[in-house]
């Protein structure tokens, strides 16, 4: 199963041609290891297929915050460097996939929507998205600036989001696998090491199901993040933000790269004594599953496992629901 998951990332090829150079923006900075093994599975397909990258950015790169407690952003004069690759090599935007469609994480769906309005005759491409809109307008402006692109392609992780994509914005795509899972094959499989029982995750965002704190001795990404390391991530983005001309001989995403990969080594460390993982965090579902785990999965706020479950592992008997499902809702009820 995980084998056919990993080899239908490779249908990205018919949108994105191998010969075509590519910029990919939006890589997450922050310490949600969920993202940041999307962002390395990205990373690995793209190198696994041999494409030409000219850059990788984040939001922090071209915009900013006008104010700084509202969850929207604008662009920064920096843009004129995405601006020249575009007009120079005429490149496909590739835009960071994962579940911050919507309007749980605005400033993300702001970013997005922001690159599909500037660049309307580019081929922009997003990798397979979660889509979630709790509120009408944000879903009709969604359905507005994506349907009037001609060369956006959108894919997505679950039927529920291709529907809206597909039906509502009548955009391409399709329906694919996270790219976490082209990281299958290259994680520790210890199936018949150390068992330290089960490991409980629970998230503690605004995607958690319980309201506060998590009742008990859980466990969530953050639990990872060494004293200190916050002012680490904070300095990163400052650094992104002030436009520093070293950029061009240092990139902001080869500083980046050097603390990702040392967190998710963390994450599959924190796993690998453990038999099983009982999580209502996808990529905790999809870290244990690429390691060979037993999982019990549950949902957070909206229904997101659980699609993802009935898409893609149905097939597997070591993935189990656990929780019960969250109440199903539609896209922008």
């Amino acid at each position: 199963m995980m084998d056919a998951l990993k080899n239908k990332l490779s249908a990205i090829k018919n949108v994105v041609p191998v010969e075509n150079p590519v910029v990919y923006i939006d890589y997450p900075v922050h310490d949600n290891v969920g993202d940041l093994l999307i962002h390395q599975g990205a990373d690995a397909f793209l190198e696994d297929y041999g494409y030409k990258v000219l850059g990788r950015y984040s939001i922090h790169d071209f915009t900013h915050r006008p104010q700084r407690h509202v969850p929207d952003v604008d662009w920064k004069p920096s843009v004129a460097d995405l601006d020249a690759l575009v007009r120079k090599f005429n490149p496909t935007l590739i835009l960071h996939g994962g579940g911050n469609f919507g309007d749980i994480w605005p400033e993300f769906q702001k970013f997005r929507e922001l690159i599909v309005e500037r660049y309307p005759d580019t081929s922009i491409v997003i990798f397979p998205q979660s889509i979630h809109f709790g509120e009408a307008a944000g879903k009709e402006r969604a359905i507005r600036i994506f349907g009037a692109h001609k060369k956006l392609h959108i894919f997505t992780r679950d039927s529920e989001s291709w529907d809206f994509v597909s039906r509502e914005c009548g955009l391409p795509g399709g329906l694919l696998p996270d790219m976490a899972h082209q990281l299958w094959g290259r994680l520790p499989q210890d199936t018949a090491g150390e068992d330290k029982g089960v490991l409980v995750q629970r998230r503690r965002d605004k995607e958690s199901r319980e309201a506060g704190e998590p009742q008990g001795n859980h466990f969530d990404w953050d639990d990872l993040r060494k004293p200190g390391e916050r002012y680490v991530i904070r300095a990163l983005r400052k650094w992104q933000g002030i436009d520093s001309p070293l950029r061009h001989y240092i990139s902001n995403y080869a500083l980046w790269r050097i603390y990702r990969d040392n967190l998710v080594d963390r994450a599959v460390s924190c796993f690998r004594p453990y038999g099983e993982i009982d999580t209502d965090r996808l990529h905790g579902m999809i870290l244990g599953a690429l390691m060979a785990k037993r999982i019990r999965y549950g949902d957070g706020n909206y229904g997101k496992l659980h699609r993802y479950a009935r898409a893609w592992l149905a097939e597997s008997p070591l993935i189990q629901s656990g929780l019960e499902e969250a109440p199903s809702t539609p896209i922008a009820s």
